[in-house]
């Protein structure tokens, strides 16, 4: 492995990697330098150095590099991901083997059966659509009414019903704490359901946060910034992390809780002092 210079540290290699792959999941498009200074603060020169030394060591690779244009990161696993899938053509299964087609078969009853628990998995590490998806799912599969996933639209993340009342969901996934932001973010969603005449009485929010999602879950800090929380308690919102749902869903699959308890408690939220 090639020496690290040492004005360079650890920490820095790990925020540029994250700066990469944050920006591919939250924009779906390939990340460049101009990006990466923007997100980390580093100066461009730092950023070259950095990530010359990622490259050295394997972790990211460049996705595109054209004369003119900017050159394109993407972590090293997603590159070579992509450069393993590859087209069949419609007329190969005409030749497929009969003993593959049972195993395929079996296979993907065994991958749906697995799906479940890497969808709930997602909620301790994923950030934007896919953690939005993972929340989505979760909620459905508790039991509350009418759970909605308003993907693409001018609206909150997610909204759901619970006894009477709409709860408007913004989520947010983040190597950070849980930022004020969101919890704006959150009243302006209620104020447009209250505007398109929603009883006030009526409708909730909560902040949902996946906080410093890089992390082991027992290794992590506050969830919220002293600023969220003070906002939160303006809002008068609620809130929960990702980290409880996954929780209270290992619970309900294990057979300790039950759904209408678990439902209960994500309405409730989590102290947030």
């Amino acid at each position: 492995m090639p020496r690290k210079p040492s004005s360079i540290k650890t920490e820095e290699l790990t925020e540029v990697y994250n700066a990469i792959e944050e920006h591919i999941f939250k924009t779906h498009m390939l990340c460049s330098i101009d990006e990466i200074t923007r997100s980390t603060k580093f100066s461009r020169r730092k950023c070259e150095r950095i990530l010359n030394i990622l490259r050295q060591d394997n972790k990211i690779s460049i996705a595109y590099q054209g004369k003119g244009k900017p050159t394109l990161y993407i972590p090293t696993y997603m590159f070579e991901k992509i450069l393993r899938t590859q087209h069949k053509p419609k007329w190969l299964g005409r030749y497929a083997f009969a003993e593959k087609k049972e195993k395929l078969r079996r296979l993907q009853s065994i991958e749906d059966e697995l799906n479940k628990y890497e969808i709930i998995e997602r909620l301790l590490y994923a950030t934007d659509v896919p953690l939005e998806e993972s929340v989505y799912y979760c909620l459905k599969y508790l039991g509350f009414q009418d759970v909605k996933h308003h993907y693409k639209e001018d609206y909150a993340d997610i909204s759901f019903k619970h006894k009477g009342i709409l709860y408007l969901l913004e989520i947010e996934g983040t190597t950070k704490q849980g930022s004020k932001s969101k919890v704006n973010q959150l009243h302006g969603w209620i104020k447009k359901a209250v505007d398109e005449g929603v009883d006030p009485d009526r409708v909730i929010g909560i902040l949902v946060v996946n906080h410093f999602r890089d992390k082991d879950p027992k290794d992590r800090g506050d969830p919220l910034t002293k600023h969220a929380k003070n906002y939160l308690k303006l809002y008068r919102f609620r809130f929960f992390t990702t980290c409880f749902l996954f929780n209270l869903m290992k619970k309900v699959i294990e057979g300790s809780l039950t759904k209408e308890k678990a439902r209960e408690e994500i309405v409730k939220g989590e102290k947030y002092e």
